[in-house]
């Protein structure tokens, strides 16, 4: 599966995109296979903090941290965008 970064989790990785080779599983465990630091930034506790797409679509809409994931799915994360 394919996790692309944006904002500071890519700055902190120092990347655009992660590979990882893991079979079906859920959007927390995705999350809980990046270094701390990046986790921090993304959750808390059961709350999502930054936007998180699953194949283009908002995980809040596929149940959250409990979505499920599959190796062919490509994971967006970014911070959110304001302004004014």
């Amino acid at each position: 599966m394919k996790i692309k970064l944006l904002g500071k989790p890519r700055y902190i990785l120092g990347k655009k995109e992660v590979e990882l080779d893991i079979g079906k599983t859920t959007l927390r465990e995705v999350i809980g296979s990046l270094p701390q630091e990046v986790q921090k930034l993304v959750v808390d506790g059961n709350k999502i903090k930054m936007i998180v797409l699953i194949n283009g679509v908002s995980a809040e809409s596929r149940g959250g941290l409990d979505a499920e994931i599959r190796p062919e799915d490509e994971i967006t994360i970014m911070p959110e965008i304001g302004g004014g």
